[in-house]
């Protein structure tokens, strides 16, 4: 066995030593997570989870969740929409509507509809444009994309611009074989309620009319369960009832003027191409982007090939 000189044994101890203390820094996380509180105008206390990647450089985007959901709806294992933004450069922010997550929950979830949720989005865009200076990018899924709407056209400086995910113009269509269910959870005078995972399953998924397999691996769909959690039945009733979004929303729509981005499946039960289409026809915005995937349904930025439809919000993002 040769030995080294002496001599490069001295060059090169300085050179290990660096080279020692790498695997230190590649450890280090490239996401970075933290947990705020905000007190709403109303005086709801709101949790909301911000992630930053190395370079947080780009417009602050503000995520808000559905029905039965939280900010881990965002942030799913695997599949991290706030991953996805934070290590392109976006400051990301998530947050808990009132009664679900670590927001407040009240005792009686009759408290708790769609127009005072808009208050809980209000709170945390108001801190975001505080603390960073910018209005973020706004985007809701479901129930969230109806808060975002009405956030926009209340409150157009605190929305720099608007992402609607699943989202109709005139209310939510329940599929037949729900419309009893639905009865029975109005008439049953409790304050909130969670479907059966099937349930879950038939309103958010889907199969592939390709390949007939399902569009949610089983894996993932159990992670999506075990996330959700009984929410109100009066902000649930309000989405399907089409004289509330005629009263609150349907005025809404025009209002918007900010660059605008919609997205569905077209498998998607509650929505649809035809109801998507009528929302992008409503906004009052020029800059607009209309999105249908064909093999998707109503959760398709969660679903098996999350990644190549998250491209579109990549695409539409490009423009802040």
């Amino acid at each position: 066995m040769h030995r080294l000189p002496i001599r490069l044994l001295r060059f090169l101890a300085p050179a290990i030593f660096v080279m020692s203390t790498l695997p230190v820094h590649a450890q280090q996380p490239v996401v970075q997570s933290s947990d705020f509180k905000v007190v709403t105008a109303d005086g709801v206390s709101i949790h909301f989870h911000r992630k930053v990647g190395p370079a947080p450089n780009k417009i602050p985007v503000l995520l808000i969740h559905g029905t039965w959901g939280d900010d881990r709806t965002w942030d799913f294992p695997d599949r991290s929409v706030m991953d996805h933004l934070a290590v392109r450069g976006y400051n990301v922010y998530a947050l808990d509507l009132r009664g679900m997550g670590t927001s407040d929950h009240p005792a009686n979830y009759f408290t708790i509809d769609i127009l005072n949720r808009v208050n809980d989005a209000a709170a945390v865009a108001t801190y975001i444009v505080t603390t960073t200076g910018r209005a973020p990018v706004v985007m809701g899924w479901s129930q969230g994309g109806v808060i975002t709407g009405l956030l926009a056209a209340s409150a157009p400086q605190l929305v720099a611009g608007v992402g609607f995910f699943s989202v109709p113009e005139d209310g939510f269509f329940v599929p037949p074989p729900f419309v009893p269910l639905l009865q029975s959870v109005v008439n049953s005078g409790v304050d909130r309620f969670l479907p059966t995972p099937d349930e879950i399953y038939a309103i958010a998924f889907g199969f592939d009319p390709i390949t007939g397999q399902p569009t949610m691996s089983a894996d993932a769909f159990l992670t999506f369960v075990s996330i959700s959690e009984s929410d109100s039945v009066r902000a649930l009733g309000e989405e399907v009832t089409p004289a509330f979004f005629d009263a609150a929303l349907v005025p809404a729509w025009p209002k918007i003027h900010v660059p605008a981005l919609v997205v569905d499946g077209a498998l998607d039960p509650l929505v649809g191409t035809d109801r998507a289409q009528a929302l992008f026809n409503a906004l009052g915005s020029t800059n607009k982007q209309l999105v249908i995937f064909p093999r998707n349904s109503h959760g398709w930025f969660l679903e098996d090939n999350h990644d190549a439809n998250l491209r579109v919000v990549d695409r539409f993002l490009t423009q802040f």
